[in-house]
Formats: structure tokens, sequence, C-alpha cells
């Protein structure tokens, strides 16, 4: 346990912004491993420990690369730039999130008013900090474009009590639970590293982190530019 403990994964060079703890980012292994972490930590529903409320500025690896002058004899630096504001963006992106199982249906929660971050909490790692099983439409089937389910199963599932049939690529949480409300629930992964570890999603219905993109974009409407859309995939490359 003490030696899984000691293990950080996290990419330390990316092929267009070059080595990630340059100019004074915090990318690597190095700076992860000296990130503080407990359960519950910026957790966004008041689940901190400490009493500390939620900080939508989970990521702050890249925010130095924010303030680089341009400079066309630098090849990194527009690069790094674009990371930056990809990070900005997944910190502070205002994202209506609505339809969530596991977070909508929370009493008062119907509607709430996020960002990427509000399931994304842990700082500067992603996952959530503490076990939260939500369903985003991952597993539904038919998938929501841009994402590719062809060739995973498709189980229907029949609701006793309600007689509501679902139709998904995977039960999620249900088949822990068996309970109804748990079908498609999944836990959000661990962000770091992503870059070497494509297809995406659990069940690798995205076959780029632009496709992870574009179904973001698709199912909370974010009317994202193109740029913007690369400045993410710029970040989440980085990680």
């Amino acid at each position: 346990m003490a030696f899984q403990k000691a293990l950080f994964t996290a990419q330390s060079r990316d092929n267009a912004a070059g080595v990630l703890n340059a100019q004074g980012a915090g990318g690597g292994p190095f700076s992860l491993s000296n990130q503080n972490f407990y359960l519950g930590i910026n957790d966004v529903l008041g689940a901190d420990p400490t009493g500390a409320a939620f900080n939508p500025a989970a990521f702050s690896i890249f925010s130095k690369w924010g303030n680089l002058a341009s400079s066309k004899k630098d090849s990194y630096t527009s690069p790094r730039q674009s990371v930056a504001r990809g990070e900005d963006l997944f910190n502070h992106l205002p994202i209506t999130i609505t339809g969530v199982a596991g977070l909508n249906d929370i009493p008062g929660l119907s509607t709430v008013a996020g960002t990427c971050t509000s399931c994304h909490d842990s700082p500067n790692v992603g996952n959530h900090s503490v076990s939260l099983a939500i369903n985003i439409g991952i597993t539904d089937s038919p998938a929501l474009p841009p994402l590719d389910t062809t060739g995973l199963p498709v189980y229907q599932l029949v609701c006793t009590s309600t007689g509501r049939v679902y139709q998904v690529t995977d039960p999620g949480r249900a088949m822990v639970t068996g309970k109804c409300a748990d079908i498609g629930k999944t836990k959000g992964p661990i962000l770091r590293g992503l870059a070497a570890r494509t297809p995406y999603f659990h069940n690798g219905s995205a076959a780029t982190l632009m496709d992870v993109v574009n179904f973001y974009d698709t199912r909370f409407q974010l009317n994202l530019t193109q740029q913007q859309k690369d400045d993410l995939v710029a970040f989440l490359n980085a990680l």
C-alpha cells in the first residue's frame, strides 16, 4: 500500500507545449506528488471536512502560462498560452447542469449553475473527491453524437415499480445496487495522464479528446467556439 501511494502519474512533456513544468508551470509528476488531497477536499456539495467552501478554480497547474508574452521566436509560447486558456475555461466556463442523475435529483439541485470542476473538483487531479456516481448520458442507447457505441451490447432494463424501460450499453452502478435510479451511473476518473489513455469514457465511446469536448458541448449546449474547443483539448492533453 505504501508503495502504491508513492506512485504518481502525470504527463511531463507535451508535443506542442514542450516540458510541462517550464516557465513556472506545475505540470508533471513531481508537482502532483506535492498536491494536497484528502477525502472531500473542495467538494462541490459541501462535504469538505474542513468546512472550506468549493472553489471552482480547481486547476492551477498552468496559470503562469496565461501571462506569457507572445513570441514568434519561441515555438512553445502559443501552445502554452492555449493550454492556459483551456485551464481557465475548465475552471470557469459556465455550465447549466441539468438531467444528471445522481446530482440533479438531489433536492434543490434540479438545475446547477456549475463548471467542469463541479464534477471534477479534486484540485489539480480532476476526479470527484468523494464517491459520486452520476449519469451524464454516456451509457445511453442510442448514444448522443459524437460518441460511438457501435459494437457494444445494448441492455434493455425494466423498472418493476414504474414499468419504465431503459436501453443502455452499461447498467452502471445499478449492477451493484439493483436500483433503477442507479442505471447508467458511473464515477468520474482522475484526469491526469489523459493523452496516453485513449479512447475515452469508461466504455471507450470517445475516440479523441476532441470527441469528449464535442460530447459535452452537445450534451450541455455550451455553444463553444472552435478556439475554445482547441484550448480545452490542449489543456486536457497536457495533464
